[in-house]
């Protein structure tokens, strides 16, 4: 992916393309070898070329094959120091955590840990302290999780963001919207309630989680191998099925975007597909680098993904889709964004955690 400071600086050179955006996707798809006994930790990262900005990150610490080194202290890219490491956690499926200061909470608030169906993703790999909050519970503990925040309560809270992908059925997932929405008005909080799910899918569905302002971020994740890679409730639809349901949602007045992991499909096959969700996205999507959290885990890699050129290319087609739209991405949204500082040669301003 990358084999030296030098050689980073001569990509970023090459592709014009600030040297922090090409080290942190190289990061993101390679993983670290770490000392550390965890698989895989969240931490907090300042680069050395970019020291006043702090970077959240949540990082596979097993990959003997990566470049990069992370202990306790410090990053390093084959031996040389690139930024300087804090706040390292498990990154276990807390019930609940913030993200833009304590202007958006996230919630794990149906058990996280229970979904097992998706290859990509970490759940079964780690343990977990995320048991389902019961409905009478939920506004008590939104209750607390202000108390411990500083916060009165959670009037200034812009977004409630329900993240969860243990809901098989819509009716079941539109059960624990109007408990979070209830909770989130017995707390002062009338913001967006916005909910990540393949299950929210039908105008009935829509028309009663839209009580409120509402976001829906469809889970499409890929568009080829879908029944090899992703769980039942996600790969029973297909590419056009997602843009309809975005397309309804749109008409709503929902904001609307989707999940899409790089790394899983051919360039090619995922631009096609890409340019039909263009029109039917109001907020940028979030576009995850594919992280292997282990060897079995490189099988599901397109060929060439394993090659910052790649990852370059794939990030320069989706810049060419969505430049005139205006939409942009905020690393603080996504640690595993392919953008951080620049898109499109446009610089990226706002908070980076």
């Amino acid at each position: 992916m990358l084999t030296s400071v030098r050689h980073l600086n001569q990509v970023a050179s090459a592709w014009n393309i600030n040297p922090e955006d090409v080290l942190l996707i190289a990061l993101n798809a390679s993983g670290a070898r770490s000392p550390l006994d965890k698989p895989r930790m969240r931490f907090q990262l300042r680069l050395d070329s970019r020291p006043d900005t702090p970077l959240y990150l949540i990082l596979s610490l097993g990959r003997t094959d990566s470049p990069f080194e992370l202990d306790e202290h410090e990053l390093r890219l084959n031996g040389e120091k690139v930024g300087e490491v804090d706040g390292i956690e498990d990154d276990d499926a807390v019930l609940g955590y913030w993200r833009n200061g304590t202007r958006m909470l996230t919630l794990n608030s149906n058990a996280r840990s229970q979904c097992t169906g998706c290859v990509f993703c970490p759940n079964t790999l780690e343990g977990a302290s995320d048991p389902q909050i019961k409905a009478l519970d939920m506004p008590g503990y939104l209750g607390v999780l202000a108390a411990n925040s500083g916060l009165s309560d959670l009037a200034a809270v812009e977004t409630v963001t329900v993240c969860t992908g243990c809901f098989l059925h819509e009716h079941l997932a539109l059960e624990h919207l109007r408990e979070v929405r209830a909770a989130m008005g017995a707390n002062g909080c009338t913001g967006t309630l916005h909910f990540l799910s393949s299950v929210l899918t039908t105008d009935e569905g829509m028309d009663a989680a839209g009580l409120g302002p509402f976001h829906l971020t469809l889970t499409a994740e890929c568009f080829t191998e879908r029944r090899q890679i992703l769980k039942e409730s996600k790969a029973k639809l297909t590419p056009q099925d997602m843009v309809d349901v975005l397309a309804r949602a749109k008409e709503r007045d929902i904001t609307t975007d989707f999940t899409y992991i790089v790394g899983l499909d051919p360039i090619e096959e995922a631009v096609a597909h890409l340019r039909d969700f263009v029109d039917v996205t109001t907020t940028f999507p979030r576009f995850q680098t594919y992280q292997a959290h282990n060897p079995f885990m490189d099988v599901y890699r397109t060929p060439g993904s394993d090659t910052i050129e790649w990852h370059l290319t794939m990030r320069r087609s989706v810049e060419e889709l969505f430049a005139a739209t205006g939409l942009r991405p905020q690393w603080w949204q996504n640690y595993r964004s392919p953008w951080c500082f620049t898109f499109a040669g446009e610089e990226l301003t706002g908070a980076k955690v």
